[in-house]
């Protein structure tokens, strides 16, 4: 009896041992998040996707410790509804967050807007927030920012799953890196003119009518003042407001400059309008500080650092200027580079790079077209893939870098083929974190479909096998333009609109704001009669259509027609407040302001 009680309680220990090991594990601190987006960043201009010229060694060294995408796509070629889709892992176009060809915005133009992404719909912030995580971003938002009355309160990501925030409420307008001027009053044009005309009448009035009905100084020199006030204000709204001359999504240089260059922290503004020298370095000091103060936390951490780099205007810290071969540009990326090494060295530094799923990438691809007032390119260099920012469904507009980095975990050194999307984040890092899904973890999110999947396995094992049959879409603005099909080792792209390049080219000039488009009649081509077809795994560069006359044309073709079709049929695209002057005009009652805040910025550490 003693040997067989000796050998039960051997047993149990064992038992024991064995059950609670699964739970020690499960029972580890969930891993770090932290997302690093670039901002208009061509896939050509990292060193570890083929540039030789510009140099990216802390990219390259991310991208050697981790995975490599090579085939990864941002859900569209301009910023606010590439940003929406890579936060909730849907199509904005599900939800509004797109314009239509009749306004031509694609973007949220204005910091007091009533565009916004909408409340209902699920991020990946709100969704680890749900999963106990501490969450902040330190950067460019562009989602929309629910400005109350008087701009008192604009809390933007707060209301999105966000804990903290510091950094950009739009994104960094040319304007905003040029000196603008407030006074203006070209006598050549007629409104002016008018306004002249109007003046000198109603001073000569106010002259007579003192005379006449017997006016007081005071009562005369009040009436004066009065009408100048009011024609100022006339003034003003003529020169600073409208679409007339000079004006821009409704708003002049000088207001734009003035209304939407701030940076806020939390809900109130802090500076404006924003110093660009130094911008990045600031950005990543407010990054380091989150790292430090959340290093020991028990809970785990979501932070989402968007880069001001490498977006116009192109600004430089001094110790960066000239650095690159490549003009401002050049240095632009080197300084971005050089941000991310900082951001990387602190994970170290405060003990969190074994636990710390690090995920890089680019909203867009660049900007083909931008050049400088002194000729200098602006834009960036999309490699040997067609078209840039703007274009829709161009591959140049949409194919970014993407790298996704957990030592330990994740293989150092793998490069992935098989499409991918910046729409993956959301259901990848929940995956990866051994989180529930989600729908789950937001139970009222429960009839939010996702767009994107998780690559989790494919970040593990890599292209080991022929990937699962994925359909994309690639939209512009409420349109679907092209249709992506992965099957077994085929990578098929349909077209169904194609933008008019310039001859020779796949752009459509040259200027500061110029950019080819992908909608209207001036920019787009209709080929939804005949679609063209590419298989990209033998194809990359979309040179050599597939003929329409062949069985493989005829087959992915019906078959993604048909899928178009159902896709219509089963899912409704709401209209876009994007696409009405209400919904995207500036709003001065819900226009936050800041006279004296500058000091208020805190960039020690």
């Amino acid at each position: 009896m003693k040997k067989e009680s000796i050998i039960t309680l051997l047993t149990a220990v064992l038992a024991t041992a064995l059950t609670k090991t699964p739970l020690v594990s499960a029972a580890r601190k969930s891993p770090n998040i932290l997302v690093i987006l670039a901002d208009d960043l061509g896939i050509g201009d990292v060193g570890c996707y083929g540039n030789d010229t510009i140099r990216t060694p802390n990219l390259d060294r991310l991208a050697a410790g981790g995975v490599k995408l090579t085939h990864h796509l941002a859900a569209a070629a301009v910023c606010t509804p590439s940003r929406a889709a890579l936060m909730t892992g849907r199509y904005p176009s599900r939800y509004g967050l797109t314009s239509d060809e009749r306004m031509e915005v694609p973007i949220i133009p204005h910091l007091s807007t009533k565009v916004t992404l909408p409340l209902d719909e699920v991020t990946i912030a709100a969704a680890l927030r749900a999963a106990n995580y501490t969450t902040a971003i330190v950067g460019k938002w562009h989602l929309g920012m629910h400005c109350s009355l008087f701009g008192l309160s604009c809390p933007g990501p707060l209301l999105h799953g966000f804990q903290t925030f510091y950094g950009i409420p739009v994104t960094l307008f040319l304007q905003f890196g040029d000196i603008q001027t407030f006074w203006k009053f070209p006598v050549s044009e007629t409104k002016y003119q008018t306004l002249v005309a109007t003046w000198l009448l109603c001073v000569i009035s106010l002259y007579l009518g003192r005379k006449r009905f017997n006016w007081g100084i005071v009562t005369f020199v009040f009436l004066l003042v009065l009408t100048n006030v009011i024609l100022f204000v006339v003034w003003f709204f003529v020169s600073h407001v409208g679409l007339n001359k000079g004006t821009h999504w409704g708003v002049s240089p000088w207001l734009h400059k003035h209304g939407n260059s701030m940076i806020l922290r939390q809900d109130k503004v802090v500076e404006s309008p924003i110093e660009l020298d130094g911008l990045s370095q600031r950005l990543v000091s407010e990054s380091r500080q989150f790292l430090r103060a959340h290093a020991k936390d028990e809970k785990p951490f979501f932070l989402f650092h968007s880069m001001a780099h490498v977006h116009t205007p192109m600004f430089t810290a001094p110790h960066m200027k000239g650095v690159s071969k490549h003009g401002r540009y050049g240095d632009n990326v080197e300084e971005m580079d050089e941000s991310i090494g900082a951001l990387l060295d602190s994970l170290r530094e405060f003990g969190l790079e074994e636990n710390t799923i690090v995920y890089f990438t680019s909203d867009h691809g660049g900007a083909l077209e931008s050049i400088d007032h002194d000729g200098q390119r602006i834009g960036g260099h999309n490699g040997l893939f067609k078209g840039g920012k703007l274009q829709g469904s161009s591959e140049g507009g949409i194919r970014v870098a993407g790298i996704y980095s957990w030592p330990g975990h994740l293989p150092a050194g793998r490069v992935v083929d098989t499409p991918t999307s910046l729409l993956d984040l959301l259901p990848t890092v929940l995956d990866l974190a051994q989180l529930p899904p989600m729908q789950e973890l937001v139970p009222h999110a429960s009839d939010k479909d996702l767009d994107g999947q998780s690559i989790a396995e494919l970040l593990l094992k890599g292209d080991v096998t022929p990937p699962k049959e994925r359909i994309m879409l690639h939209h512009c603005c409420t349109d679907i333009r092209a249709i992506r099909l992965t099957r077994g080792n085929h990578v098929y792209k349909m077209h169904l609109g194609k933008v008019k390049w310039h001859q020779g080219s796949t752009q459509c000039g040259w200027g500061r704001v110029q950019h080819c488009r992908c909608y209207g009649d001036a920019y787009h081509q209709d080929i939804s009669h005949e679609p063209e077809l590419y298989d990209l795994s033998f194809d990359p560069y979309e040179d050599h259509p597939i003929s329409p006359r062949s069985n493989e044309y005829k087959e992915i073709v019906g078959y993604l027609q048909q899928y178009m079709k159902e896709w219509k049929a089963n899912v409704v695209y709401p209209p876009s407040p994007m696409s009405t002057v209400r919904g995207i005009m500036w709003r001065p009652l819900h226009q936050p302001f800041c006279l004296f805040c500058r000091d208020e910025v805190t960039i020690s550490e």
